[in-house]
């Protein structure tokens, strides 16, 4: 079972508040579905594919699981689309949190960096978190602990000691 995070819940809820409470109590599969599919957590086109995957990470019966999708057919154009924008907010929110290195203010106005290092694979990606996306400003190897530096961004001595310092906690904290 997967954990859902809180701000993906919350989003959902707004969703929830928007239908009353008829549509709430009505609908609430509908909409936890519609969540699950805007947010690609099931991202099978197909209904043969849904069904799969309704089966593996649910304990629904077949037929609930017809009713299901066949009532989100129904209510699909009525139901809300996600842009690519939320979905970029939520999944920026979810790396914040997710991070192994929380991210955290590096230098001073005009300089100021929110510097973050999120594990993803087999790499740890740095993401200067200060505008609306995530900019990666580099990555690091987790086998060898190098530091391959973004091309795209130019830091200032304080944020390269910064992440040069964090890198060497990393793999202290990873090889002892």
């Amino acid at each position: 079972m997967e954990d859902i995070n809180e701000h993906e819940i919350d989003g959902l809820i707004q969703t929830m508040k928007e239908t009353g409470i008829k549509g709430l109590m009505k609908y609430t599969d509908v909409l936890v579905w519609n969540h699950i599919c805007e947010r690609n957590w099931c991202n099978e086109s197909n209904r043969e594919g849904q069904i799969k995957f309704l089966k593996q990470e649910t304990d629904m019966e077949y037929n609930e699981i017809m009713n299901l999708l066949n009532r989100y057919d129904e209510w699909r154009k009525y139901l809300p689309s996600y842009s690519l924008r939320l979905n970029q907010n939520l999944d920026s929110i979810n790396k914040k949190i997710n991070s192994v290195i929380p991210f955290k203010y590096i230098g001073n106005s005009p300089n100021k960096r929110l510097i973050g290092f999120v594990d993803e694979g087999n790499d740890i990606n740095i993401y200067d978190g200060i505008g609306k996306h995530l900019m990666k400003l580099g990555s690091v190897d987790k086998k060898s602990w190098s530091i391959n530096w973004g091309t795209h961004s130019v830091l200032q001595q304080e944020h390269s000691s910064y992440i040069t310092s964090s890198v060497r906690e990393l793999k202290n904290r990873n090889w002892l």
